[in-house]
């Protein structure tokens, strides 16, 4: 886990696990051709040798300030009942004590941050216990978009998206809310009154229709928080090259904005999908903008 410090704000990548998939599953229309022509620069981190599969990675941030314990998403959770995607299925990972290994029991998390209701970023919300999903962070706010979580409802009573979505929403968002422990908040939610640095929701819609990123500035230093506005630094070569979501065009133009807010800036990028150290700066390059992780 590499630690990043803005200002006052500690921040921690904590590894749920890493797997690759071909470049077609991840990112629409993109083929093992188009990786090949970028594969000299992306390199064997970012690119699985010989079957030109793309890498990522599942991590939650956790976010100290002076005052609270954040958890920005949190990942696909064990036992979850995933067939419809093997790589998800029935997990058994050591998130839980790769976050102690942080310094930080589940009872100390003040607030779980959702960037958006997918199963790959809601996971650990809850956990099985007795053969129930209990919320894995009992003392915690569960902030989710108001938009994001009526729209899923809405979705599903409707039955207007496929039925294997519904999963996780069942095991991994309804028990936080049915016993009080989520708080529903705007777009742009903001800890005004409660912590003295700047730590905001920021609207990324596209992926999902109220997807959002958290926006961090203490002592002039910055970070976005990305969510799925981006899953693989191919992407800044090609920002069309996207993720299937509700609105492809609106996600394309949400990281077009992105490349153009941080390019050749100090702003991070702490992305949620990036192999480690899973942050880093867009930087200019002689084609088209890069991505430079924190360790190169």
């Amino acid at each position: 886990m590499k630690t990043q410090v803005f200002g006052d704000i500690r921040v921690d990548s904590i590894t749920e696990f890493e797997f690759s998939v071909p470049p077609g599953d991840l990112l629409v229309g993109l083929t093992p051709e188009d990786v090949a022509e970028h594969e000299y620069w992306l390199g064997p981190r970012l690119v699985e040798p010989g079957t030109r599969n793309l890498a990522v990675h599942m991590h939650a941030y956790l976010i100290r300030t002076r005052h609270h314990t954040i958890l920005f998403d949190t990942c696909c959770g064990n036992d979850k009942e995933r067939s419809y995607f093997p790589a998800w299925h029935r997990l058994q990972t050591p998130f839980l004590q790769n976050l102690a290994r942080a310094g930080v029991s589940p009872e100390q998390v003040d607030f779980v941050m959702c960037s958006h209701l997918h199963a790959d970023h809601v996971g650990w919300n809850t956990r099985l216990l007795n053969g129930e999903w209990v919320p894995t962070f009992p003392n915690a706010r569960y902030l989710i978009s108001k938009g994001e979580f009526e729209w899923w409802r809405d979705a599903f009573e409707r039955g207007s998206v496929k039925p294997y979505r519904k999963l996780s929403f069942t095991d991994s968002v309804l028990p936080v809310v049915d016993r009080g422990l989520a708080t529903f908040v705007e777009d742009d939610y903001a800890f005004e009154n409660e912590m003295p640095d700047e730590v905001r929701y920021v609207p990324l819609h596209g992926h999902t229709k109220h997807h959002c990123g958290l926006y961090l500035r203490s002592r002039s230093q910055e970070a976005i928080f990305t969510g799925d506005a981006i899953h693989h630094p191919i992407q800044f070569a090609r920002p069309d090259w996207i993720n299937a979501g509700y609105d492809n065009a609106a996600a394309i133009q949400v990281l077009r904005g992105l490349i153009a807010r941080c390019i050749d800036t100090p702003t991070k990028l702490m992305t949620a999908h990036f192999p480690e150290p899973t942050a880093g700066c867009v930087v200019s390059g002689a084609v088209h903008p890069r991505f430079r992780f924190d360790a190169d």
